[in-house]
């Protein structure tokens, strides 16, 4: 069901949920609501902006930011346009103020149509996404794969391998922007082993300072279109609790029931976890 989005008072997210908001461009323009979103850049995001060369990126950019500013203001009492903003080592953006919501965590990414924010309290968190109509070279496997990856991939038929590709690529980028390492960390020494069932196994090379059972997985397809992967540290033995929605900033949302292709230690929280209120 589609709604319109309706003011509320902002709710805190609970211990162990996740909660994806994806935007699509041509949903944006259907609605029209393109025109309130520069008002809440700041001057930085606004000379960023300019800089952009091609209108797509800025337009990306900005729908990207104007759904982290109003998705983050559902959890805390704050207006979208009075966030501030910084970059970390690695260019990702966090909370600078208020202080009262850095607890905070949020993660952005976008491909082609989509824009993608994904919050959680507190929890270290990564999100991808990528356009399956994105070209890529799928031969040139030594850049981004392990051997054991490599081999699956080269065992599968084009079509596939084409998939698999964005599956893994999507993975392995969640877990480097829930690290915040960036690509300090190289690709080839994470292995996704996918074994099948829905399972998905993270294993790390020797002399990566980290321990792959303290994150958690999970990935699904949206639109037939993108496959988008999460990675989030886990807070116990309880899966946390996944929430996806697409929504238009100061349009419409709707909440999505994902059918997860794979995940270990996420589930797709069960309908009745959501308010009526649209939280």
């Amino acid at each position: 069901m589609t709604r319109r989005a309706q003011p509320s008072v902002p709710r805190p997210l609970e211990p162990g949920r996740i909660e994806l908001w994806c935007t699509f461009l041509a949903d944006v323009d259907a609605e029209g609501t393109w025109e309130r979103y520069p008002a809440l850049l700041s001057e930085a995001e606004r000379a960023r902006q300019q800089r952009f060369r091609f209108a797509p990126d800025r337009r990306r950019d900005l729908a990207a930011r104007a759904l982290a500013r109003t998705v983050l203001s559902r959890y805390a009492p704050v207006a979208p346009e009075t966030w501030v903003f910084e970059a970390d080592a690695h260019g990702r953006p966090r909370i600078c103020s208020p202080r009262t919501a850095a607890s905070l965590e949020f993660n952005i990414a976008h491909s082609g149509d989509l824009v993608v924010v994904g919050v959680a309290p507190g929890t270290p968190l990564g999100v991808d996404a990528e356009h399956l109509a994105r070209g890529t070279d799928t031969t040139a496997l030594e850049r981004y794969f392990s051997p054991l990856e490599i081999e699956q991939l080269r065992a599968l038929p084009a079509h596939a391998r084409r998939l698999r590709f964005f599956e893994l690529w999507t993975l392995k980028e969640s877990y480097l922007k829930a690290r915040g390492v960036g690509l300090r960390l190289p690709l080839h020494s994470l292995t996704f082993e996918l074994p099948g069932s829905g399972a998905v196994r993270l294993v790390l090379a020797a002399g990566v300072a980290d321990s792959a059972s303290r994150w958690a997985f999970a990935q699904f397809t949206l639109r037939d279109e993108y496959v988008l992967a999460v990675c989030a540290e886990r807070v116990g033995p309880q899966p946390l609790q996944l929430v996806v929605r697409e929504a238009v900033p100061f349009g419409s949302q709707r909440r999505l029931a994902p059918r997860l292709e794979r995940a270990a230690g996420i589930e797709a929280a069960a309908p009745q976890r959501w308010s009526e209120s649209g939280r």
